[in-house]
């Protein structure tokens, strides 16, 4: 194989714009997101993330400018930054002197920094109480270890170079991607001034702080928290919504007895309305608005969303806002929580916007399109306007490629969405090679959206096509949960071939020259389809499963993989074993490319080993590589790997030009 480097200056024989996309410009793109307004309108603080190129990292800000767009400068380098209630002063999360993640205060005139918190313990959430005088704020509690065995022979005031003691692990979730090994315990609450000083407990063992701190009014603390702690192995099964009095210490209920419950908000005179859904099974549910006035028994306000809010905010007493994603869009939706009527903020709204601020009636979120990553955006009334443009520099320059909907029916009836990225000065009398790339999840959307990855294979010449297939959200919970106990099936690998079979049947795509690819449940599929059809010249399984049985004592989401199917496999391992991509390997005869980060524990890396082995034993065509520095994924966490995952890519691709 050709050396890595060799990607960037390639030449096509196909005829291309002048000024396409190249590979270098992704050092540039930042992407711009969660503005949050002030309570006097007058300045919005939002997140800058771009690349550290010195340093191989992506780097995160906070920014602020004023609610115009303009004046756009630095604030800090700390996280989730939240105006004080008269706006003067914002507070956010970083790191001190003792590397500990406190409650930091920046004051807007000055922009002179005070450190609030020194807490013993990272700070992981904050509220500021209404009138500004505290925070309630979270952190970690670990539980005390009970059972580590002594050793013979230690003496008080000698040292001894000993191993570390072991990790003992009591529980199913005991690790998690993207952070290694976890402590047991439970994050509580705690109370101290905003000038500083000591902290209070508010909330002891029993309740697990899981998110959405903010204050009821003067003296009571709305959360959401895990008051049952006796279900820890599956721990997106309970949640509720809780009422704490500062005073009292009094916990009080408010979502119904069981169920998933998030994300509470109060309106100024006392309403709360907050997410969930009364099931304590796995599955992709759409959760539902609900009401509650602190004291009776809350309500549901909706029903049959095609996907769950991502947070809701009051616009008035009647009216709260969100953002919502449907069949491929981001759209703001606004619900009248007393005529439950839900209409759509922008009507026809196709693009990406994504809401995380509001003042009156004026909505501020990231906004992005086919063409752009995301930026700050104010909708007012129905009208959506840009406030930033930090990429127009980068991308402005290039021919980007036209996206392009298409809405097909699989061969059972199934409706299916999708689109597909023409190359740059497109000609339909030729023909072009095509990838097909398919989304993870599996539970998740493709939308009509920017994608650096994405057009750089277009402007390289490829036909881009993504499409939805049954188990995709945003298309309700029945096309969402179809695949239960049946993924990957038969009826996914309908949906993508059948996109496929539309493009095709468009007439400029050399069916020769035809790839597919996918990162996680994107990668489950792609070893799926290679398994059940040889259509394509080349493929490439991103971050796979291949195994059920073997990912199953080794990721991360242990309890998640046995609510997928009906039955454990020590019961009967029948589907457990039919699902398996690897069971597929004596079809397979498309040269195949794994990739996987070697630190990855959500798919781990034996997942990518079993199958290459294996493939190689079949005599199948097979490379792996493993992507030092990156968890789940192959170019998230560093980005010297996103150019090794394209260059990689494109020269497995340009080997299989038939």
């Amino acid at each position: 194989m050709k050396q890595i480097i060799t990607f960037f200056t390639l030449i096509f024989s196909l005829e291309f714009a002048a000024k396409n996309l190249v590979p270098e410009s992704y050092w540039d793109i930042q992407n711009i997101s969660n503005p949050r307004v002030s309570p006097s309108g007058d300045d919005i603080l939002f997140s800058k993330r771009y690349i550290d190129k010195v340093n191989d990292s992506f780097v995160t800000e906070t920014w602020v400018m004023n609610s115009k767009g303009e004046n756009k400068r630095y604030f800090t380098d700390g996280s989730n930054a939240k105006w004080s209630p008269d706006g003067t002063k914002v507070a956010f999360i970083k790191s001190d002197k003792n590397d500990n993640s406190q409650i930091f205060i920046k004051y807007l005139a000055s922009e002179a920094e005070t450190q609030v918190t020194n807490f013993d313990q990272d700070i992981s959430d904050f509220a500021w109480s209404k009138d500004g005088k505290h925070f309630v704020f979270a952190s970690f509690n670990e539980y005390d270890d009970d059972w580590q065995v002594e050793i013979p022979g230690e003496k008080e005031g000698e040292s001894y170079n000993w191993t570390e003691k072991p990790k003992v692990v009591t529980t199913m979730h005991w690790r998690a991607d993207g952070q290694g090994e976890l402590e047991s315990g439970e994050d509580h609450l705690y109370l101290v001034s905003s000038d500083g000083g000591s902290a209070a407990k508010l909330s002891d063992w029993g309740m697990d702080y899981q998110g959405s701190l903010s204050w009821y009014d003067e003296s009571t603390v709305l959360f959401q928290g895990n008051g049952s702690l006796n279900d820890l192995q599956t721990p997106w099964k309970q949640s509720s919504v809780f009422l704490l009095d500062i005073n009292s210490k009094r916990l009080e209920k408010i979502s119904p007895e069981n169920g998933v419950f998030t994300t509470p908000k109060s309106s100024e005179n006392g309403k709360i309305v907050f997410l969930g859904h009364p099931s304590t099974d796995y599955s992709s549910v759409a959760f539902d608005v609900y009401l509650s006035d602190g004291r009776s028994q809350a309500r549901s306000l909706t029903s049959n969303l095609s996907a769950t809010p991502r947070e809701l905010f009051w616009l008035n007493e009647n009216e709260v806002a969100f953002s919502i994603d449907d069949r491929g869009a981001s759209k703001a939706l606004k619900l009248n929580v007393l005529t439950k009527k839900i209409s759509e903020v922008v009507p026809n709204f196709k693009e990406q916007f994504n809401l995380s601020s509001v003042s009156g009636n004026i909505l501020y979120g990231s906004y992005a399109n086919d063409k752009r990553p995301s930026e700050v955006a104010v909708i007012s009334g129905s009208k959506l306007d840009k406030l930033t443009g930090f990429n127009e520099v980068v991308l402005g320059q290039y021919d980007l490629g036209e996206t392009v909907e298409i809405n097909y029916k699989a061969p059972d009836g199934t409706p299916v969405q999708g689109w597909y990225i023409l190359p740059p000065g497109f000609d339909k009398s030729k023909k072009y090679p095509l990838i097909l790339i398919i989304h993870g999840g599996p539970h998740a959307m493709y939308r009509y959206q920017f994608n650096y990855l994405w057009h750089q294979f277009a402007s390289d010449g490829y036909v881009v096509l993504y499409t939805n297939p049954r188990g995709s959200t945003g298309y309700g919970s029945e096309f969402a949960n179809v695949i239960d106990n049946d993924y990957p099936g038969m009826g996914d690998l309908s949906d993508l071939l059948s996109g496929v079979d539309y493009v095709t049947n468009l007439g400029f795509i050399d069916e020769s020259k035809m790839y597919v690819q996918g990162c996680s449940g994107g990668g489950v599929l792609t070893a799926w389809v290679v398994g059940h059809d040889d259509r394509f010249a080349a493929a490439a399984s991103l971050c796979p499963v291949t195994n059920w049985i073997s990912m199953v004592g080794t990721t991360d989401i242990p309890a998640w993989t046995f609510e997928w199917f009906d039955v454990p496999f020590w019961e009967d391992p029948t589907n457990w074993l039919e699902r398996s991509p690897i069971m597929r390997t004596g079809y397979i005869k498309t040269p195949t490319l794994f990739m996987t980060g070697v630190l990855d524990i959500r798919t781990p890396m034996p997942q990518t080993e079993e199958m290459y082995v294996a493939l190689k034993e079949a005599g199948v065509d097979t490379v792996l590589i493993r992507m030092n520095g990156e968890w789940h994924g192959t170019g998230r966490r560093k980005p010297t790997n996103w150019f090794r995952t394209y260059g990689y890519l494109s020269e497995w691709y340009q080997k299989y030009q038939k």
